[in-house]
């Protein structure tokens, strides 16, 4: 719910502490841009960044380039954490960036550094429902806040990982690291300070964890002493907005309605945005539905449900709590004999718990026990059934569907057995031999007999001894590499070379080298947990190919896989 404020919160104070003039920039150039004093690039980015984010993005990029000149780390690695806050819906590129920006994090001398910009890569992760990496993101970050004695961004990562343990169900171990949190906020504050914001947040989260393990009692304790704690702070809607779901436990619908509608209003005011995010927008609209229908007040009830289905739409946020809310408009069109609404809303609810099956594997029992797929599946048939033979001389939209189920079954067996095919084939990578046994095969097979390609023997065995020394010392990553440069490496000619290679390796030269390249990235993808979250542009250039392009087309004429399903398949195979 409230971990990106924490981030900003902490950013804010560490890049904007001092305040700056506005000025407008829209006609400024760029070599006009780098001119301009630094601190006065800072003040421009920090107005735009909100209002228009083009121009924030030239900003970034004047100050990545003017600390770039200076060659100072910390600000070349800020400068990357701009222009990554810039890319809204470009995950692939945020990731570049915070990647770049960690890179030079590591190398500088800054407390915070490369610990924030982990959280801020993990928060990416976690937005977009990608929660393993979003973990490992922030647990990199706590070893570098760790090896910093950086405990403010030590705590800011533990409430970012308790709330992740929340989403999985984990109540008990989200639960020990808030109050974890709660105790060092306690901890910091001087005689008669006011607790910081950092502290609410982190108690509005322990409310949550209580009441949704189903401990209302102590939910209601802590939710109560931080509503008393937060008197006269904006903050206090956090407490307000637990209370309204509290409200409908106990059977208060009508106070409960009244507590979230107050809520919903606070999340619209600007200063709020930073303490929430779209998981309690789902909540307030899901307990505003089920206390409307707890007066029967069903209309505004389906309402409420409908604009949860608004938010999944516009934002491809998928929790848990989404399932009953379909559930109910599938029930509520059912009951009236509407049966386009409801396959619409059942299709949607397939779609989602496929979303929510690789996302929450571990809860996908639980998810889905109300209403099997299944279930919906035969239903949805079923009430095809209905509409064609409501209408008997309509043997066309008859026929049209009886082909459209016969496509989609055909569609549904096609992907199932590529998948199977997939699967095996992602077992022989795993179990394959390693480059360097393959190698060896290769040279036992045919050593006694050099002269068979006209190259006199000691020609050859001195090229073999520099092909293997090359193969060795992983000579094969560097990019653009040719026959030619090769060879004149080797003090031989491209001919000789790509002759013995041919015979020796039983390939031509560039199918060598990029076999040599994806059992690299392969063994490497096996052995290093690390980067198995990079990108696959990364993952190109970490194995020496010019684009992602030939690095994907190579590796999947290789293994008969795709990196990506390769890299989903080693991770599932760790959980």
């Amino acid at each position: 719910m409230v971990k990106y404020k924490l981030i900003f919160y902490f950013f804010a104070i560490f890049i904007f502490k001092n305040g700056f003039c506005f000025q407008e920039a829209s006609s400024i150039s760029n070599d006009s841009l780098i001119k301009l004093d630094y601190k006065l690039l800072f003040d421009n980015y920090k107005n735009n960044i909100d209002l228009n984010v083009e121009m924030a993005k030239k900003y970034a990029k004047a100050i990545l380039f003017k600390t770039k000149i200076e060659n100072d780390n910390a600000k070349i690695a800020r400068a990357y954490v701009f222009l990554a806050l810039c890319e809204d819906d470009d995950i692939e590129k945020k990731i570049i960036y915070y990647d770049s920006a960690i890179a030079y994090g590591n190398q500088s001398d800054h407390k915070y550094y490369p610990a924030s910009i982990h959280v801020n890569k993990g928060m990416v992760y976690d937005v977009n429902g990608l929660f393993n990496k979003a973990l490992d993101s922030y647990l990199i970050g706590l070893n570098s806040a760790k090896n910093k004695n950086d405990t403010v961004y030590e705590y800011i990562i533990y409430h970012n990982i308790a709330l992740l343990k929340r989403k999985l169900g984990k109540y008990d171990e989200a639960k020990i690291l808030l109050k974890k949190c709660l105790d060092y906020r306690e901890s910091k504050l001087k005689k008669n300070e006011k607790r910081p914001i950092s502290y609410f947040t982190s108690l509005a989260e322990l409310v949550r964890s209580y009441r949704e393990n189903k401990e209302m009692d102590s939910a209601l304790i802590y939710n109560r002493k931080g509503y008393q704690l937060s008197e006269d702070m904006h903050i206090q809607f956090l407490f307000v907005f637990n209370k309204g779901i509290l409200k409908y436990h106990q059977k208060k619908y009508d106070a409960s309605i009244l507590d979230l509608e107050n809520s919903l209003k606070s999340f619209s005011l600007s200063e709020s945005r930073f303490y929430y995010d779209n998981y309690d927008l789902i909540e307030a609209y899901f307990f505003l539905a089920k206390s409307y229908a707890g007066i029967n007040k069903e209309k505004q009830s389906i309402e409420n449900y409908k604009k949860i289905d608004s938010l999944i739409e516009s934002s491809n946020y998928v929790i848990s709590k989404i399932r009953p809310a379909y559930i109910s408009l599938i029930n509520y069109y059912k009951e009236r004999n509407q049966y386009i609404e409801q396959s619409y809303y059942t299709d949607k609810l397939i779609t989602y718990d496929s979303i929510l099956d690789y996302r929450f594997k571990n809860l996908n029992t639980k998810l889905i026990k109300d209403y099997d797929t299944p279930i919906l599946l035969s239903e949805k048939e079923k009430r095809i059934a209905d509409l064609t033979s409501t209408n008997t001389k309509s043997n066309y939209g008859l026929l049209i569907s009886l082909i459209t189920i016969i496509v989609v079954l055909f569609f549904l067996i096609l992907n199932y057995r590529k998948r199977k095919q997939y699967q095996v084939r992602f077992e022989n990578v795993i179990n394959a031999k390693t480059v360097e046994n393959e190698k060896n095969l290769h040279v036992s097979k045919n050593i006694s007999e050099p002269l068979s390609i006209d190259i006199a023997e000691d020609v050859v065995n001195m090229i073999l001894k520099k092909i293997d020394k090359f193969e060795k010392n992983k000579g094969f990553i560097e990019i653009n590499i040719t026959s030619n440069l090769l060879a004149k490496k080797m003090n031989t000619n491209s001919k000789y070379l790509t002759k013995v290679i041919k015979f020796y390796r039983g390939k031509s030269f560039s199918p060598y080298i990029n076999d040599l390249r994806i059992d690299y990235i392969i063994e490497r993808l096996k052995d290093d947990k690390k980067i198995r979250n990079y990108t696959i542009k990364a993952l190109a250039k970490e194995a020496g190919f010019h684009s992602t392009g030939v690095f994907t087309k190579c590796f999947y004429a290789k293994t008969g896989i795709y990196p990506s399903f390769f890299i989903k398949k080693l991770q599932i195979k760790d959980n």
